[in-house]
């Protein structure tokens, strides 16, 4: 009994290093480059550069509470990073992104923009669910979001009647968009 002990011992003090090294590398890989942070500058993102990154989550599983993308985000937990990788302080909270940026008509959303809707439980007048515009169109307007609903992940939408219905509010943060809606010949 104590020969089969030591030399279970043995095999595991020699599987320790390398079993806990394995377990680093799975929690610390990156997930197709898009952990690393950026270094643009608040000032310098362009729209498209916030919307082509976006694209890169399309298909991260939706979660609950969280901003991870190895993990997956819930609604605001996406928007929240993909602002963050260009280094904007953008809130955690759904509820918390009507207190931010400048508040912009519908009719007037521009790629880049963040759209906000109330909660999809009945009755609910909150802020419960949170996008970034893709497309504003004259027939058509998308977005980009995490979704518990049926694609349950991060996703492109168009403007429904139930979204239309929810609808709170579009939020400007980038800078490029507030230059070319006062001049509309540089777009």
């Amino acid at each position: 009994m104590r020969r089969n002990l030591s030399a279970l011992m043995v095999v595991f003090c020699m599987a320790a290093p390398w079993l806990s090294s394995a377990h680093a590398l799975k929690i610390n890989r990156p997930h197709k480059d898009k952990v690393a942070k950026s270094s643009y500058s608040s000032g310098s993102v362009s729209a498209d550069s916030l919307i082509k990154f976006a694209q890169t989550l399309i298909g991260t599983p939706y979660r609950s509470a969280s901003s991870d993308p190895l993990r997956g985000f819930d609604c605001s937990g996406f928007v929240n990073y993909v602002f963050n990788f260009f280094n904007f302080i953008v809130p955690r909270s759904s509820r918390e992104f009507i207190s931010i940026g400048e508040k912009v008509k519908f009719e007037d959303a521009m790629p880049g923009d963040i759209i906000l809707f109330t909660s999809p439980k009945k009755h609910s007048h909150r802020i419960g669910h949170v996008g970034i515009v893709l497309y504003n169109g004259s027939d058509d307007f998308k977005f980009i979001h995490s979704t518990s609903g049926k694609e349950y992940g991060v996703t492109i939408t168009s403007m429904d009647k139930t979204y239309r219905h929810r609808f709170v509010q579009v939020i400007r943060v980038l800078k490029q968009n507030d230059l070319l809606a006062c001049n509309p010949a540089n777009q």
